[in-house]
């Protein structure tokens, strides 16, 4: 399971040669390729570390999150973040 995580983030992201070669999806914008970046970095950590139960809910957490920004699914709390930081008035 670890190996075909692993695999299949690497040819999201153009980390192993049959990416190239195969028909998936092309990331062209830089963003999308950040992010997908820090998801695999994210579970990298979680497949990687032999993490307490909280942390590795938190790498699946950040995982999930940085994917989320790719997809379009926004996170409720990420929303109200950057409402109270970049719309409120007073500070």
């Amino acid at each position: 399971l670890e190996e075909t995580l692993a695999c299949a983030v690497a040819d999201l992201i153009g980390g192993s040669d049959s990416a190239a070669m195969s028909e998936g999806p092309l990331i062209t914008r830089e963003r999308h390729r950040r992010h997908l970046l820090l998801c695999a970095a994210s579970l990298d950590r979680f497949l990687d570390m032999r993490l307490p139960m909280d942390a590795a809910a938190e790498e699946i957490r950040l995982a999930m999150l940085e994917l989320g920004k790719v997809t379009g699914r926004v996170d409720v709390e990420e929303l109200l973040d950057v409402i109270f930081r970049d719309f409120c008035i007073g500070k």
